[in-house]
């Protein structure tokens, strides 16, 4: 009796559910509810925080690396010009983690972020760093071996 009613209720519940396929990134043909603080330069290939006052490298996606790796390709990396490129802090990527939740109305401006996993700088124990989640809108820990990729970021109070 109890899977029968478990079965009626599930049953009901999915042919009554209402499914959004969640949509990420830019999607220039469709400028609604885009986070007025997040703009993309598509010549430049970088998104600007202008809220934080942050400039994202948003070009073709990184492969996936282990953490140290991920330090030593933000810190190496000379892009239009700039050699002050690293791995965002926990907070900094969280920021973008909420505009990237499915069920958050607001689309932000990165057009090359992949639904992945990607680390940031913050290490949580001497074996392991906190990464955020694009894909199922979450941030946790993993240990510095695991490999997943890296949005660089850099201050552009500097500028």
């Amino acid at each position: 009796m109890i899977k029968i009613v478990l079965i009626l209720t599930l049953s009901a519940v999915i042919s009554s559910a209402w499914f959004v396929v969640p949509t990420f990134g830019y999607n220039s043909s469709d400028s609604t509810n885009i986070d007025e603080n997040f703009v993309r330069d598509d010549k430049q290939e970088v998104v600007i925080d202008k809220k934080n006052a942050k400039m994202y490298y948003d070009s073709t996606p990184c492969r996936k690396m282990h953490f140290i790796r991920a330090w030593s390709y933000c810190r190496k990396l000379n892009y239009l010009d700039k050699t002050d490129w690293r791995v965002p802090t926990k907070d900094e990527a969280r920021d973008l983690l909420e505009l990237s939740r499915p069920n958050i109305k607001s689309k932000h401006a990165f057009k090359n972020a992949q639904r992945d996993i990607y680390w940031t700088s913050t290490e949580f124990r001497s074996d392991s760093g906190w990464y955020v989640d694009f894909d199922l809108g979450r941030y946790s820990t993993h240990n510095f071996e695991k490999l997943h990729r890296v949005i660089c970021v850099r201050d552009i109070l500097k500028d």
